[in-house]
């Protein structure tokens, strides 16, 4: 009985000394702007894909500037991610007016959602996008087209 509790104690310092730790990894900073048919966008929405199984996946949306700055899920908020090669595509949806509908007695718009950008971009295969992410500060701006 006496062995048990010291083992329990040894595993519960064990515990504290060692515990689950700091998830966050190690990221480097990933900014840029986005552009579409020349022109700074916002709400275009950016992924960055490792191209092979050593990198983080990271996402970002540009603000009204169309400027991003990219993050991952396991790194700090907007600190951009992990050294490496990646493929990179992107989705900018706009909102269209489809028709109408009666609530309340008043008649509102409904709309859909419609892609605004070429159908190349919205893939990582056919973006034709590659960056490497290097230690410092990096730099992407991407001009895409709407056609």
């Amino acid at each position: 009985m006496k062995n048990l509790f010291y083992s329990l104690l040894a595993l519960c310092l064990l515990g504290t000394f060692v515990g689950c730790g700091d998830k966050a990894i190690k990221t480097e900073g990933v900014t840029g702007t986005i552009s579409i048919d020349g022109e700074p966008t916002a709400d275009v929405n950016v992924y960055f894909i490792p191209a092979d199984s050593t990198g983080s996946s990271g996402y970002a949306k540009t603000d009204e500037n169309g400027v991003y700055q990219l993050q991952t899920l396991a790194g700090a908020g907007n600190a951009g991610t992990t050294p490496g090669k990646y493929f990179v595509k992107f989705d900018y949806r706009i909102a269209v007016q489809n028709g109408t509908m009666v609530e309340n007695g008043e008649e509102k718009p409904t709309y859909d959602s419609v892609r605004a950008i070429a159908d190349k971009w919205c893939d990582e295969k056919t973006s034709g996008v590659e960056v490497e992410v290097v230690p410092g500060a990096n730099t992407f701006d991407f001009d895409l087209t709407s056609k």
